[in-house]
This record gives structure tokens, sequence and C-alpha cells, in this order.
């Protein structure tokens, strides 16, 4: 019924008169690219959509490949040519797993003639809403990253809306509706959305009381209208102020459709909210001004609602909690104080983990290679890690703290080496022992079993045998995991532990399962090890593979994308498998190859 008689009344809400015409086609709205200020933006992308690159942004800041979610939807629109009809889940998911891999963005989106055009419109709406934020819980402060821009309405007051963008109204002379309707009860605590200052503050014949508030990079222009007779303001609000996202504002009404100030000639109950674009000045009050459909953003903002209270001194409903913007330069800082690997700072209770992935060491330059490098290195490395204050691991020391709440160390650090070489033995361990570090060492069982009947050492060609694994397992500094028996190559048909081309998901299952656990029974048999770790061939992970490699009774897996792994004793054992580790190359000092990397 409510919603009935609000499409009748179809309110307007401006503070002026505004003009309104039909979206113009994609090639009028980017004639100019560049730095042309922006004539028109359709802002139509689904919530869903929103929400997902939201939560993709949020859950992967802090991590080698922070998704940007303005970059994820402006590359959509561009693909899409700004028709969300089309968008498919498989095209976001595959351009996530390119920049996971190591691409970027602008460089995808190379050749799409309007990418620019809609990552400075998406940056207009939504630069503002997630970001870095700190609360006080009451007992100290605490930083977070999120989304940090607030529903207009306090939590725990009722509403109902629907997309009422661009629908008629008549008072005064016919027009469009170009903000977004949200029906509530009178008395209604108002939020400010996002941080700002005061620009407008009064009656407006249209709009009744209206608080009009811009942003702090000047993009984004607030209207918030029909507020409370007599007492529209939350007490103290004036012009020129600045206000912070979650503070009550005012109360909403019905005020307004009158010359009269102070008159109730609204209907129904309800809070006006509009966002106004503002890319040059000139389009702040005239016939060029911005403004976009709120339905969607007003969804998504619903999942952050600020709590309120009533102050007992004034009686005024005020923020229940203290809450401050992270300035640049507090960003910054927080991101250099991020190269200690830990997310504590933020309050999401995370830590960084980077594992590093080594295969053979030889001393012979002539001999190394991406996968080889030299002795002298590893010690490099050592050094470097010890000096800054890494603390070496285990997968058995990393799975406890994520499953059974074991602490780990202030920085902690993985290093791994693949596939059993005898010079991991004969530098490695030595240098290990020396250090008093810990690494874990994946097994080939095939070359394992073929040296441990030869009886050959020798740092060039020789692999690990069933008594020197025992040994170093045995030593606490090594740990021993599985790298398949016989799946270690690129011929057969498949490329490591990969799926082959055609073969059946059932006949897949039986080779991937007979292999693994037949390394498995041999370590066990000649080590009394039972790895907890699999750790895939090149990295290859096959269709289905994840799943066999769970039902076997693995608790982690290591594959080979570059990036730095994060984990909580609340994160899911999901956050376990397919981690990631950045290869050690033998062309790049110790130094350089951290601070790549962002081990600091």
């Amino acid at each position: 019924m409510k919603r009935c008689i609000a499409c009748l009344l179809c309110l307007v809400c401006l503070a002026l008169p505004l003009l309104w015409s039909v979206s113009p086609a994609i090639s009028q709205v980017v004639a100019s690219q560049g730095n042309s200020p922006i004539k028109w933006v359709d802002f139509d992308i689904p919530y869903s959509l929103l929400e997902t690159t939201m939560q993709l942004d949020i859950e992967s800041y802090g991590t080698e490949t922070h998704l940007d979610w303005i970059e994820l939807l402006s590359y959509l629109a561009a693909k899409y040519g700004g028709n969300f009809s089309l968008y498919r889940k498989a095209d976001l998911d595959r351009l996530v797993e390119r920049l996971q891999q190591g691409e970027y963005t602008a460089h995808l989106a190379k050749g799409m003639k309007y990418y620019n055009y809609y990552y400075r419109a998406y940056s207009a709406v939504l630069g503002g809403l997630v970001g870095e934020f700190e609360i006080d819980d009451g007992t100290q402060w605490k930083r977070q990253y999120g989304l940090k821009a607030f529903s207009p309405i306090a939590e725990g007051y009722w509403y109902t809306d629907y997309d009422d963008f661009g629908a008629g109204r008549t008072y005064g002379y016919a027009r469009k509706h170009l903000g977004h309707d949200m029906m509530v009860s009178t008395g209604t605590p108002v939020i400010a959305v996002e941080s700002g200052v005061v620009e407008a503050l009064g009656w407006n014949q249209y709009g009744g009381w209206r608080i009009g508030i811009r942003s702090l990079d000047g993009k984004r222009y607030y209207y918030y209208a029909h507020l409370r007779k007599d007492r529209p303001y939350a007490n103290g609000l004036t012009e020129g102020m600045e206000v912070t996202a979650g503070d009550v504002i005012g109360y909403s009404g019905q005020t307004g459709y009158s010359i009269r100030e102070n008159v109730n000639n609204i209907d129904t109950p309800h809070l006006h909210w509009g966002v106004q674009l503002i890319f040059d000045e000139s389009q702040k009050d005239g016939p060029n001004e911005i403004w976009i459909d709120l339905y969607s953003l007003t969804r998504l903002l619903s999942q952050h609602r600020a709590t309120v209270r009533r102050d007992e001194a004034s009686g005024e409903m005020i923020r229940a909690y203290p809450y401050r913007e992270v300035t640049p330069d507090d960003a910054s800082a927080q991101v250099a104080s991020s190269s200690q690997n830990s997310e504590e700072a933020f309050g999401l209770g995370r830590t960084a983990v980077p594992i590093l992935m080594y295969h053979s060491l030889l001393k012979d330059g002539a001999f190394q290679n991406r996968f080889v490098i030299s002795p002298q290195l590893l010690e490099s490395d050592l050094q470097y890690l010890q000096e800054h204050g890494y603390t070496t691991i285990t997968m058995s020391e990393l799975i406890d703290f994520v499953k059974k709440r074991a602490s780990l160390p202030e920085k902690p650090i993985l290093l791994t080496f693949d596939d059993g070489y005898y010079n991991n033995y004969f530098y490695a361990y030595p240098l290990l022992q020396t250090y008093r570090m810990k690494a874990v060492i994946s097994v080939v069982g095939k070359y394992t079993e073929e040296f441990s009947l030869a009886d050959s050492n020798h740092p060039n060609y020789s692999h690990l045998t069933w008594d020197q694994l025992k040994e170093m397992q045995e030593s606490g500094l090594l740990e021993i995991q599985n790298h398949t028996y016989d799946l270690h190559s690129t011929d057969r048909g498949r490329k490591g532990a990969g799926r082959a081309k055609g073969e059946t998901e059932e006949h897949y299952r039986q080779v991937l399962t007979k292999d693994v656990v037949h390394l498995q029974e041999l370590l066990m048999e000649h080590c009394n090890i039972l790895p907890n770790t699999f750790t895939y061939p090149y990295g290859e992970i096959g269709d289905g593979a994840e799943e066999i490699i769970r039902d076997l009774g693995f608790e982690a897996s290591l594959g080979c994308t570059e990036k730095i792994n994060w984990f909580s004793q609340s994160s899911g054992t999901e956050d376990l498998y397919g981690l990631g580790r950045f290869l050690r190359p033998n062309d790049m000092s110790s130094e350089a190859f951290f601070t790549k990397n962002n081990i600091l």
C-alpha cells in the first residue's frame, strides 16, 4: 500500500529546477575522452555485481594482487558497452584470474574505447565508499578496510523503497525525479552517507527542509530533503561545518511543496536523497547537472548502517561509536607499515604469510637458471630474513594456526623446496642448521625411490633418499610433503597433476588418487612420515583436483601463483588450499627479490 501511495505522489526533491533527458548514446556520452568534463553518467550497475566486486576488493586488500572494484566494473562496462544485461560471471572470473596472474587492468583494457570514460565516471560515483577508516570499540581505535560509507537511514529504523529514478513529477512543472525516495517514519535519524562539508542548509519549496553536503574530494554533492517540521536538523549543524560519515545530520519528515517555510505539504513521510556528480564547477547549479540512480547503491549501503543512541543532555540522537577518516598520509603510512606483514593494525586480525619456492642449488654458474640458484644466494636470503625479523615456519604450524588457533610468530614466512634434489640435503640442510631456520621439501616419490636404490650422492643430478628424508624430518627443521609419486612431467598427455585433454572425471580421479596415495604409503613405510600438504607440479590444478586432494585428507595445497597469503584464526580452511608462492630466480639479489615482492 505504501508503495502504491509513493508511486502516485511522485515527489520532487531537488533544490533548484533541473533539466533531464533520456541518456544519450554511448558515443555522445564519451565524445570527449581525456580530461574534459563528463556530461552524463548512466549508473545502472546491478546490486549483485556491485556487491560481488566490492567483496573482491575488500578480501584482496593487503595481498599481492589488490582487486580494485572500480577497475573491475569499468572493464566490464567497457566490454559490454555499458549494457550490464550482457554480464556473465565467467567474464569477471576470467578478469580476476588474469589479474592474479600478474596482469594489469589498464593493460587488459588497452584498445577498449570507453574504459577511461567508465573509470572516471565510476570513480566519481564510488571513489569515497570503500577504503580505510578507524572506529573506537570502547577500548581502542582500530583501523579497518571496507565499506566506509553509510546508509542514509540509521540502524534499527525501517524503510521501504523501489527504483523511482526518472519517474514523473508535476509540482511546479513537469519534470523527472532525480533522486531516491526511502519511505520512513517521521523523526527517523538521517545519516551522513559520506564525510564532507555542509554547503546548503535551509528551506526549498521543492525539498522542504533540506541539507546539501559536498564530499571531501569535491566530486559528489549529497542532497537530503523533506526533513522534519520544526526541528529538521541535528543540534549544531551549520553551513560550512565538516561532518563525518555516519553522523546524524537530521530527521526525516514530510516538508516541502510550499513557498511558505516549515509546511508539511508531502502526504507520505519519506527521505529523498540524491547524489550529484561534479566533474566541473559549472555543472553544480545549472542545466548540465548529473544525478544518478541510487537504487542499487542504497541496497549496498544498507550493509553499513550507523548505530545511534539518544544523548541524555540534549535529547538528540547521536552516533553510538566514534569513527574517523583515514587521510591519504595516514593510508600511506599504513601501507608502509604493512611491510611488517601483519594486518592486526587494521583490526582485521589477519596475518600475512609469504611462501618462497626454491628448487635446485648448484655452485656452477653454467647450470644456474630460474629454477637453479647458488648456495651462496640461498644463504644471502637467510641472512636477509634474519636481519628483517622473519621467522620460518612449517606447513603444520600454519595449519594449526588456522584450524587449532595455535600462535604464529610476528613475521612468519615459509621456505619451500620442490622436487627433492640431493643438493637440498648437501647445501640447504647445513645452512638451515646454521641459521636455525625451517623449510618444507616436497618430494617426487619415483625420484626418491630410484636414488634410494642407486646409492648415488651427487649434487648435480642425484635426488634425496628415504634415509635422508627421515633424517631431515626428525631434525625438526625440515618438513616433508607430497609432490606426487610419478606425475611430475609434461608428457603422457598431461602437465604435472593436471587433467589430460578429453579425460573423464572418474578416470582423472583414479589416476591422481593412485599416484598420490602410493607416495603417502611409501613415506609412511620408509620414513614414518604422513604429509598433510599436497604440492602441485607446475602449479597445474586440474578440474576437480582440489576436491580429490581434500578427500584424500590433505589439509593444504601449494600452487605457483605469486602472491602473499593472508590468514586468521577465524578464516575458513579453504584459505589453506592453492597457496601462492614466489619463485626464487637466480638473477636477483636478496634485497631486490624481497623488495620486489614486498617482503620487507
